[in-house]
């Protein structure tokens, strides 16, 4: 007896599911490990600092009279690990930045590359404190990130191409429990997101199944003034994650989906869509998430 194609819509969505939530089982019970150098990389200097302060830079560069400084800082006291590696410039800054980025996984407070870095000099010496990171200001790059699961814990990574042999990056690991993230910096972290053309959006907070807008205002108000072009590229989509069937997770996107659509519309309305659980969650957190595309320019 041959299968309805409703019944057959079932077994997929069912399938779909089962390979879903077995890749997040798996991924979920992944032990933490060491971070993996990048290949091929001499590691030259390591330090450790204790209880120290630490100058945490989360934005682009302002110059006031002669000081130039971050226009999000925080400085933080806690224990730091140093490292500076040197790298042949066979490799580039973007792989560099890649391969630590995917090892960390955190959320990006703030990524800058090239002259949207601002001075080198101002990274090399103000910063970090090391001549060696002097390098060209149109081949840099430098990141921010906080662990997903020790929110106590911040990865720096700055990369630079000295000359046309060299190229130095140095990491830094913040183990610090002052507090790191307010409105100024969500603000960055969201910019800093949709500037890589999809991704995940934090900020979104729900309450008893719908919308928690006093807690997502930072993110509402983000993408209210967007940019008019930038609103007609985007798509968002909500995906929730608590439920154990499908159902009720397509309709607790959709639900969502709704009031986040009424709620950020300003003059242009942005497309929101709701796909249950058919895409992993970025970490452990099974709470609403959101995730978003760019839409490439004509």
């Amino acid at each position: 007896m041959q299968l309805s194609a409703m019944s057959s819509h079932k077994q997929v969505i069912s399938f779909i599911l089962f390979i879903s939530w077995s890749l997040f089982s798996i991924l979920s019970t992944q032990v933490a490990v060491a971070d993996e150098a990048f290949p091929r990389a001499t590691l030259v200097q390591s330090e450790e600092f204790d209880d120290t302060e630490y100058r945490l830079v989360l934005s682009g560069l302002k110059r006031r009279q002669t000081v130039t400084s971050g226009k999000v800082e925080r400085l933080l006291n806690g224990d730091v690990k140093r490292e500076l590696w040197q790298l042949s410039s066979n490799h580039n800054l973007s792989q560099v930045m890649d391969h630590y980025l995917k090892q960390w996984n955190g959320e990006v407070l703030y990524q800058c590359d090239g002259l949207d870095c601002g001075s080198s000099n101002f990274w090399a010496n103000k910063i970090f404190n090391n001549a060696k990171l002097y390098g060209r200001d149109t081949q840099q790059s430098y990141a921010v990130v906080i662990d997903s699961q020790q929110k106590d814990k911040i990865h720096v990574l700055y990369a630079v191409q000295r000359n046309k042999q060299t190229i130095f990056f140095n990491i830094d690991e913040v183990d610090s429990s002052d507090a790191v993230e307010d409105d100024d910096v969500e603000r960055q972290a969201i910019a800093t997101a949709l500037g890589n053309g999809s991704g995940w959006l934090q900020g979104l907070n729900t309450i008893d199944g719908r919308i928690d807008e006093e807690n997502s205002k930072v993110l509402i108000d983000a993408l209210k003034n967007l940019d008019a072009g930038i609103k007609r590229r985007l798509y968002l989509v909500v995906h929730c994650y608590h439920a154990n069937n499908m159902a009720d997770n397509f309709a607790c996107s959709t639900r969502l989906s709704q009031q986040l659509r009424a709620a950020i519309y300003e003059g242009f309305e942005i497309p929101v869509y709701g796909h249950g659980a058919l895409t992993l969650p970025p970490g452990k957190d099974l709470q609403p998430q959101l995730r978003f595309m760019l839409w490439p320019k004509q």
